[in-house]
């Protein structure tokens, strides 16, 4: 082999991504100690080995459609859907955390070696194509990337509320870090988990594994590196979404720009504006499902029906499949939304026999995985959502999960009719930028239909989408027999994706037609290319101020005041690093959801039982004799009102507590410091308190 033809092997895609495996591989192992106080780089590491099979099947077998940055949302998604159905095994079995990454070390080397091999025969550097506009093309790069990073920055800099589902997740994690019997029991209260969703939950398996192998501690894996990580690929998606519809970068980044300042514009630093829980809850199982499998399986799905390619079918029954160990509620998303961009391309060409077979291809992949639970329907002759009851992984009472929706109006999820009807809360549709795509989107898309694939797919997944979510008879039957009433909310996610891409998408045509005329005019012809850039920039100034006020609030969850319970206090990271054994922690419900995310060896009394302390009447007469009443919160707060110290030593009995842990500086905090049984302990901080418990040392 020449030199010449060498040094181009040396700069194919196949050669890079095996030189950065072999320098992630070097950082992590060999010079893990020098580097040490560097976790970024350390992160960076184990992504790029996590990533490298995902970006070399893109490589591979879909290099045609994902180039560029555009492949890293679809690399990320393959990565996470192998590695997540590899877990599932192991968490079936009960094995150990470690067999689970040699297997998965296993298969990154296969992936390197089958590169390195690749790179020597077949590999050929990526030729760059211009053309016309070049440079405002690259300008659009500008906004997009600066609204990712302020999304990314905020989603590193918010701290999750003590009662968020990202919690116990971060239990479950923690959990698998410190165990030989993945998903035997779980964090809170020792319980076998039984048939808890976790034991297919391969991504809670997969960030355990990104914890090990970098050597950062889970709760900063997560918070500061995999959430701003996701948050930035799931701006990615939409923009590779777009991209493979409209087949033009430059109105691609201006509909991703467009997504991502639909999320600026509605941040906030709790969960129910959609900024807010974009970047508090993308890193979440369900909310991973929705911001990056969704689109990469649209994506997938246009370039089976446009391409009609194999392998491109292929991967997406991969991703329908895989997105199950993820979350099974990403299946619904995708399915509702390959069904409605099916219909709607039958719709216009239905006398193409081909066209037929196609959608026919693309349903069987996805309903390929449906085997299961319909072997469940057939043989208990249950409805799907009497499973779905009973395998919640944040272990409340079924009854609670079903109907707690129908007394939080508050959440603004389902709105309940007469007849026993209910559907999808119209607040979402309410929303102004919702409400345009409606208004002016849908004449938009219509105009387009019979020539354009992305009209097809967007119409499509709006119209049905709109139909199972706003149609109450449709939607009461979806929620009584295959979902939850409460998961409703869940399956009109689609819309908060394509309702900003098809503004964008208006956007670009607006801009674009404006610069035809000044074209035709000839005044200024050659400021058209930079109509979309102008465009771009005004939206981001009229959203900016009430972003900015929005990242303040986001901020603010950094700095709480001490009276308040903070889930990064360094009195939690003391119980990771001094409770060595198995413990009952009796503390304030709202600090029980953090404590196992810190500490696999504590356990608590309770799991967010004042949730449903503070609906349980509502609760109780809608559905009469059929909810458990939250014993552990209700002895918690017994406890921590100030009971007598004989009802409160009868407490800790009842709990075999280890450990007593409370808000300091309290009453209760000062009656125990003379009280005999328990022993203060030196933990760090103001904001809390801690003994030890000697149970036969209380009094009474």
């Amino acid at each position: 082999m020449g030199k010449a033809k060498l040094a181009q092997r040396a700069r194919s895609p196949e050669f890079l991504v095996v030189l950065a495996g072999v320098l992630a591989s070097l950082a992590l192992w060999p010079l893990r100690g020098g580097l040490s106080a560097f976790p970024g780089v350390l992160y960076a590491a184990t992504l790029v080995l996590y990533l490298a099979p995902g970006l070399l099947a893109t490589r591979w077998f879909l290099g045609e459609r994902f180039s560029g940055v555009a492949a890293l949302p679809v690399a990320f998604v393959l990565s996470t859907g192998l590695f997540g159905m590899l877990g599932v095994p192991f968490l079936m079995a009960h094995s150990g955390l470690d067999l689970y990454l040699l297997v998965s070390g296993a298969v990154v080397a296969a992936f390197l070696l089958a590169a390195f091999v690749f790179a020597l025969t077949r590999g050929r550097p990526v030729e760059m194509a211009s053309g016309t506009g070049e440079g405002a093309r690259r300008l659009l790069w500008l906004p997009f990337v600066a609204s990712g990073a302020v999304l990314a920055y905020a989603s590193r800099m918010r701290v999750p509320h003590s009662y968020n589902d990202l919690w116990v997740y971060l239990a479950y994690v923690r959990e698998f870090l410190n165990t030989e019997a993945l998903a035997r029991f779980e964090p809170y209260f020792g319980n076998e988990t039984g048939a808890s969703r976790v034991r297919i939950n391969g991504w809670l398996l997969e960030q355990a594994a990104l914890s090990r192998v970098s050597g950062i501690d889970p709760i900063d894996l997560v918070l500061r590196y995999l959430n701003p990580t996701v948050v930035v690929l799931a701006l990615l998606a939409a923009y590779a979404l777009m991209r493979l519809l409209l087949k033009n970068e430059a109105a691609a980044l201006v509909a991703g720009t467009v997504y991502a300042l639909f999320f600026l514009l509605y941040l906030g630093p709790n969960i129910f504006t959609f900024g807010g829980e974009f970047i508090t809850r993308a890193v979440e199982d369900k909310f991973t499902a929705r911001f990056l499998f969704l689109p990469v399986s649209l994506c997938l799905a246009a370039a089976f029906l446009e391409g009609r390619k194999k392998r491109h079918l292929l991967f997406f029954g991969f991703v329908c499949w895989s997105v199950v160990a993820v979350h099974p509620v990403g299946l619904a998303i995708i399915g509702l939304c390959v069904t409605g961009f099916g219909l709607a391309h039958l719709a216009v060409k239905w006398r193409d026999p081909v066209v037929w077979r196609t959608v026919i291809s693309l349903g069987a992949a996805l309903l390929s995985i449906l085997v299961l639970p319909l072997l469940f329907v057939v043989t208990t002759g249950e409805p799907l959502s009497a499973v779905l009851k009973g395998a919640d992984i944040n272990a409340h009472d079924p009854e609670v999960l079903a109907n707690a929706v129908f007394v939080r109006p508050g959440w603004r999820r389902i709105l309940l009719l007469g007849g026993g009807y209910y559907m999808m809360h119209p607040s979402l549709i309410l929303n102004p930028v919702v409400a345009f795509a409606y208004l002016a989107g849908l004449p938009f898309l219509f105009w387009r239909v019979k020539t354009s694939l992305a009209a097809r797919l967007l119409l499509g997944v709006l119209l049905l989408v709109t139909a199972v979510c706003f149609f109450p008879p449709l939607t009461t039957f979806v929620g009584d027999n295959v979902v939850l009433p409460g998961q409703i909310w869940r399956l009109a996610w689609p819309i908060t994706l394509v309702a900003p891409l098809i503004v964008g998408w208006m956007a670009w045509e607006g801009a674009r037609h404006a610069g035809i005329v000044l074209a035709r005019r000839n005044w200024r012809p050659g400021l058209a290319p930079f109509l979309p850039l102008a465009l771009v920039c005004v939206l981001m100034v009229a959203v900016s101020p009430a972003a900015g006020v929005a990242m303040n609030k986001v901020l603010a969850t950094r700095s709480v005041p001490q009276a308040f319970a903070y889930p990064l206090d360094p009195a939690f990271r003391w119980m990771r690093d001094n409770i060595d054994e198995p413990a009952v922690v009796l503390a304030p419900d709202l600090e029980n959801t953090i404590i196992p995310a810190h500490s696999a060896e504590a356990n608590v009394a309770s799991l967010r039982g004042n949730l449903i302390l503070s609906i349980l009447p509502a609760l109780e007469e809608r559905v009469p004799g059929e909810i458990e009443r939250p014993q552990g919160a209700l002895d918690m707060n017994r406890f921590f009102s100030g009971p007598s110290i004989p009802e409160a030593a009868s407490i800790l009995r009842r709990y075999e507590a280890d450990y007593l842990f409370l808000k300091a500086n309290t009453p209760l905090d000062g009656q125990l410091l003379d009280t005999p049984g328990f022993t203060p302990l030196d933990v760090p901080g103001e904001r809390y308190s801690m003994y030890s418990v000697d149970r036969r040392g209380l009094p009474g």
